[in-house]
C-alpha cells in the first residue's frame, strides 16, 4: 500500500488471475515460510545489533525484491506489468523488509550486543575469489538457470506461450543461441553476480560447517525467492506459477549451496575472536574465547 501510494499504478486492482479462494490461507503460507527460514538464519547468526538488521534486509529485500523485478524488467513485454507497479513493488517491499529486520532482531532479543562474537580483520589474497566469482556466474549460474528454466518451466505449453507466442518445443541449443542474441545470457551473467553479492554477508554472519552454510543460503534463496509463486497474482496464470515455483525453488537452493560451498572457506574467521561484552567497545580490551 505504501509503494502503491508513492508509484500510482493501479497494481491494488489488478484482479489476480486464479480461481483458487485459498489466497489468505496462501499468504499466511508465504510469511510463515519466508518468517521460519529468516528466523533460522537468525538463530545460527554470530552478529547483532544494526549489523544483524543490515544483514537481515540486505539478503531478504535483495532476494524478494531486487532480483525478483530485474527479472520482471527484462520479460516484462510478455508479462505486461506497469513500470509504476514494478515501483510500488519494490519501495513497498523496501519499506516492509526494513521494519520486519528491526522487528525480528528486537524480538528475537538480538539488539544487545552482549556475547556477540566479532571476528579479527583477516587479510585475504582477493583473487581467488575474483576467479571463482567468474566461474560461478558466467558458467554454473547461466546453466543451472537454463537447465532448469527448459528441463522443468519449458515443458509447460502455458510457459512457452506467455514468453514466445508460441506451445511449440525448440530444443535446446536453438533456444540458447535466441538468449545469446537477446543479450538474456548476460542478463544473467549479471544476475549471478548479484546472487554472490548477496551471500557473501549470510556466510561471513553464519556459524558453523561448510554444509550447514550451504543448507541456510539455499533455502534462503529458495524459500524468499520462490515462495510469492505460492500466492495468485494479476500477471500469472495458476499453472504458470506452478511451473515456475517448480523451476526455482530446487534450482535456487543448489545454487545458494554452491556459492556457500565456494566462499563459505574465504569468510571462516580466525580461530580467536573478540567477544563482546555489553560494556565493551571494539577499542577496549575485550575477552578472547
Amino acid at each position: 500500500m505504501v509503494g502503491n501510494a508513492i508509484f500510482p499504478s493501479g497494481l491494488l486492482d489488478m484482479a489476480p488471475n486464479s480461481s483458487s479462494n485459498a489466497g489468505p490461507m496462501l499468504l499466511f503460507l508465504t510469511c510463515a515460510l519466508n518468517t521460519g527460514v529468516i528466523l533460522y538464519f537468525i538463530h545460527h547468526a554470530r552478529v547483532k545489533g544494526w549489523r544483524l538488521v543490515g544483514i537481515v534486509f540486505l539478503f531478504t529485500f535483495g532476494i524478494q525484491y531486487f532480483m525478483s523485478q530485474i527479472e520482471t524488467l527484462w520479460f516484462n513485454d510478455s508479462i505486461d506489468l506497469p513500470i509504476n507497479g514494478i515501483w510500488a513493488i519494490i519501495t513497498g517491499g523496501a519499506v516492509m523488509i526494513l521494519l520486519f529486520s528491526v522487528a525480528a532482531a528486537w524480538i528475537t532479543g538480538n539488539f544487545n550486543i552482549s556475547g556477540e562474537l566479532v571476528s579479527r580483520p583477516i587479510k585475504r589474497d582477493l583473487w581467488p575469489i575474483a576467479k571463482r566469482m567468474v566461474l560461478l556466474s558466467v558458467v554454473v549460474w547461466p546453466l543451472i538457470y537454463f537447465l532448469a528454466g527448459y528441463c522443468i518451466a519449458w515443458q509447460f505449453a502455458e510457459v512457452r506461450l506467455l514468453y514466445s507466442d508460441t506451445s511449440e518445443m525448440a530444443p535446446f541449443l536453438s533456444i540458447m543461441e535466441a538468449n545469446i542474441a537477446s543479450g538474456l545470457y548476460f542478463f544473467q551473467i549479471a544476475r549471478g553476480i548479484f546472487w554472490i553479492l548477496i551471500a557473501l554477508p549470510v556466510l561471513a554472519a553464519t556459524n558453523g560447517s561448510l554444509i550447514h552454510k550451504g543448507i541456510i543460503l539455499g533455502l534462503l534463496f529458495a524459500i524468499l525467492g520462490s515462495s510469492g509463486l505460492l500466492i495468485p497474482n494479476p500477471v500469472m496464470s495458476d499453472m504458470v506459477r506452478m511451473a515456475h515455483l517448480l523451476e526455482t525453488a530446487p534450482s535456487d537452493f543448489i545454487w545458494g549451496f554452491i556459492i556457500a560451498w565456494n566462499f563459505g572457506r574465504f569468510t571462516l574467521s580466525k580461530p580467536n575472536q573478540i567477544r563482546l561484552d555489553k560494556n565493551t567497545s571494539l577499542n577496549q580490551p575485550a575477552t578472547i574465547s
